[in-house]
């Protein structure tokens, strides 16, 4: 599969922003579906988290165009091996500001 086309996959609550950043965090955590083989589906996803939670997806070059960065990085150890595994955070780049960061992840929320 090209990278354009590759997609990764949030967990989010209904009626709530997927991409929005919480006081504190550097990076909002999503899954690489193809991270593990075989791989992940959304149900196998979704089971560690709340009842009613829903998965959003992006592709790979959506998160590029918003100017953000996707970078792989271990999941909590409450996750699954496999969720964990498949586990990577969408970052600002290096030089932006939180500003900038929380600008570009709105544009990730309204695509």
């Amino acid at each position: 599969m090209s990278d354009r086309y590759a997609v990764v996959v949030r967990v989010t609550t209904p009626g709530q922003p997927a991409f929005q950043l919480r006081k504190g965090e550097l990076g909002i955590s999503v899954f690489d579906p193809d991270g593990v083989s075989p791989p992940l589906t959304a149900d196998e996803i979704l089971a560690p988290f709340r009842a009613g939670s829903v998965v959003v997806y992006r592709t790979l070059e959506q998160i590029s165009e918003a100017g953000l960065v996707l970078i792989e990085t271990p999941g909590a150890d409450v996750l699954p091996d496999r969720l964990r595994v498949a586990h990577r955070e969408v970052t600002a780049s290096p030089t932006a500001s939180r500003a900038d960061f929380k600008s570009a992840l709105k544009r990730l929320e309204d695509v």
